[in-house]
């Protein structure tokens, strides 16, 4: 009998994001690729918002179901590199 384990992947980060102090939670999506994070937040009333991060050719993009607010699309090279970090560290 072979059993196979798959690590889960799952951290959360505290970023500044115009002033304010967001909790950012990633998790590897292992079914949807090697580079695949999904990633929520909250926004200012406590709505839950969910995007995804991915990595193409080197290069991270964001994509959603839903309409993703400024301060997020703003600041993809900070949550990138928050990211980034905490698999590092993980």
């Amino acid at each position: 009998m072979h059993t196979s384990f798959v690590k889960i992947i799952h951290f959360s980060r505290l970023v500044k994001i115009s002033g304010r102090l967001r909790e950012f939670n990633y998790k590897k999506n292992n079914n949807a690729g090697d580079y695949v994070f999904d990633v929520d937040t909250a926004d200012d009333r406590g709505n839950r918002i969910f995007f995804r991060l991915s990595k193409n050719d080197n290069e991270w993009s964001i994509s959603a179901k839903q309409t993703i607010p400024e301060w997020i699309g703003q600041h993809i090279q900070q949550l990138v590199s928050e990211l980034e970090e905490g698999i590092l560290t993980n």
